[in-house]
């Protein structure tokens, strides 16, 4: 197939690693996809060295020359589908469409109300309950919507030596005894990080060796502000180390014992099936499409959301049960390598592709 592939998304994100990873696979199965994407958007260097073609674009809406350049590239290279991401692009697509009669697919990483997401050929759900959700509000019918879960590809994290766990936490100054337990993601009150350091006197009373690792960028700031305010207020600094925005995450979860999203909306998010691919398990909050790759008690501990008592007794009863902590990462291990793979998933998006392009 001829693909056209739209992402606007700049910064490093779930949905940018996912599309990403969708184009160096369709890419690897021999379709033709180019991909288009804004000047500044990181995901153009890692693109380029897996062999897929870019083209930039700003996609602005009301700018005839853009939707012309589009246009004239789509005619010359004979593109049979346009695939999109994030929602400038979503938007961008289903007008491109619309002007040149080439089928628009789009991923819905998000739930947002848009008039976009009707005017696709069709629309690909990262979980079942984002697809529900676009069902019931932005009436897409259901025959035009698909799921097909989020993914990870096992290349991207690597298979690191033995050593690699003793030299990370060596580099964190943290001591053989500590219990770390790790979160991923942007410091914002979505994630809802701050719920895990209201948990956090609880647990140091009973098990003082737990250190918690914030890996992430703060936004807005004023919440990183609040959470420090928190953790100075609750006494429990010394048990929270700050990583920061980083760019070797799958090598911090060598130096993690478990994974923690205390989230209070998601739709399936990318690094918890990572860390699920290196054998964490996972405490997580009952929300969005979590409960699709978390089965309470099997891969880890499913909790409510904004209840703080609840995650406590969670992280006491992993820190009390080393044996169990160690099935249920095998048994997320297990889940993430028969579901959620680039190798699986890519070919059944793949397979709509080819649908809708006929």
């Amino acid at each position: 197939m001829r693909i056209l592939k739209i992402v606007s998304g700049v910064s490093v994100c779930g949905a940018l690693v996912h599309a990403l990873q969708t184009a160096k696979e369709l890419h690897r199965r021999g379709n033709e996809i180019t991909l288009l994407t804004r000047p500044s958007s990181w995901i153009i260097e890692p693109a380029q060295r897996a062999g897929v073609p870019v083209r930039t674009s700003e996609m602005r809406r009301h700018t005839w020359r853009d939707f012309r350049e589009a246009c004239q590239f789509c005619k010359a290279h004979g593109i049979e589908v346009l695939l999109a991401h994030m929602s400038r692009a979503n938007n961008f697509a289903v007008w491109l469409s619309r002007l040149t009669g080439i089928p628009a697919v789009l991923f819905a990483h998000s739930h947002r109300a848009h008039f976009h997401w009707r005017m696709a050929a069709h629309v690909i759900a990262v979980s079942e309950q984002t697809r529900l959700f676009h069902i019931r509000c932005n009436r897409v019918p259901p025959q035009r919507i698909s799921t097909v879960h989020g993914f990870i590809d096992p290349e991207r994290l690597g298979v690191p030596d033995k050593g690699t766990r003793q030299a990370v936490r060596a580099a964190l100054g943290l001591a053989p005894a500590n219990f770390v337990v790790g979160v991923v993601g942007h410091i914002i009150p979505r994630k809802g990080q701050i719920y895990l350091i209201r948990a956090l006197p609880e647990v140091v009373r009973h098990a003082p060796q737990v250190r918690v690792l914030l890996v992430g960028r703060e936004h807005p700031p004023k919440y990183g502000v609040q959470m420090r305010h928190e953790i100075e207020r609750l006494g429990v600094g010394a048990h929270v180390l700050w990583m920061g925005e980083r760019t070797d995450v799958p090598r911090l979860m060598q130096a993690m014992d478990l994974y923690c999203l205390p989230t209070l909306s998601e739709m399936l998010p990318l690094a918890m099936l990572e860390a699920m691919w290196v054998g964490l398990p996972i405490i997580a909050t009952h929300v969005g499409g979590i409960p699709e790759a978390i089965t309470d008690g099997v891969e880890g501990w499913l909790i409510p959301a904004k209840d703080p008592a609840a995650l406590a007794q969670a992280l006491l009863e992993a820190l009390t049960n080393p044996d169990e902590c160690l099935t249920r990462g095998a048994n997320a291990h297990a889940r993430v390598e028969r579901d959620f793979t680039v190798q699986t998933q890519v070919a059944k998006i793949e397979a709509i592709l080819q649908t809708v392009a006929r």
